[in-house]
């Protein structure tokens, strides 16, 4: 292959091939068709999983990739490893019936293994994470679903406010309300 030649197309110059989409946050609730881009091992702080990159196939976030952990081997950080390693064979079981995937041993999957995946498509419901320490927002996946009947659906924008919730709260706290005369301590 050439230097000017790409296995996604051709090279054409024009502007909506050249610049880069702006991708927003995905809302909560979110339903979209999605194709399998990769299917791995991964790691992260010495917690292993299997990862999934859904590329969006369909629906108003089209062209937009969102990630999926598979926490096959429990995660120390959770509050319930057991718990989390439970619903995460489950979840990998689930994808293996979807697509018609028996393995042929009894041992986690290689990344040879997961190739069978790529390029499968499927529904999946997208969730957001609450904004963490610095604010920020994450979507991942918490669903999938045959594609057959699959409705595509967005969601809606999760908005947490904490700050106004616990100033409501300490102004509150600084009213009389004529509250305390009933309690009898």
């Amino acid at each position: 292959m050439s230097f000017w030649q790409s296995t996604l197309g051709n090279i054409t110059g024009n502007s909506e091939d050249a610049f880069a989409k702006s991708f927003k946050q995905i809302p909560d609730g979110t339903m979209a068709l999605a194709r399998i881009e990769s299917f791995t091992n991964a790691s992260y702080q010495d917690n292993k999983y299997l990862s999934i990159d859904w590329l969006l196939t369909a629906g108003e976030f089209k062209g937009q990739k969102v990630n999926q952990k598979i926490k096959v081997f429990g995660d120390s950080r959770d509050k319930d490893p057991e718990r989390t390693r439970f619903r995460a064979l489950n979840m990998l079981k689930l994808v293996y019936k979807l697509f018609g995937f028996t393995p042929n041993n009894n041992m986690p999957p290689h990344d040879s293994d997961l190739e069978f995946f790529m390029g499968k498509e499927a529904g999946i419901k997208i969730r957001e994470t609450e904004p963490n320490a610095e604010g920020k927002q994450y979507n991942w996946v918490s669903e999938v679903h045959s594609t057959k009947g699959f409705q595509c659906e967005s969601g809606i924008k999760l908005v947490v406010k904490r700050e106004a919730y616990n100033e409501l709260a300490f102004d509150m706290r600084d009213q009389d309300l004529g509250l305390t005369a009933d309690i009898p301590f």
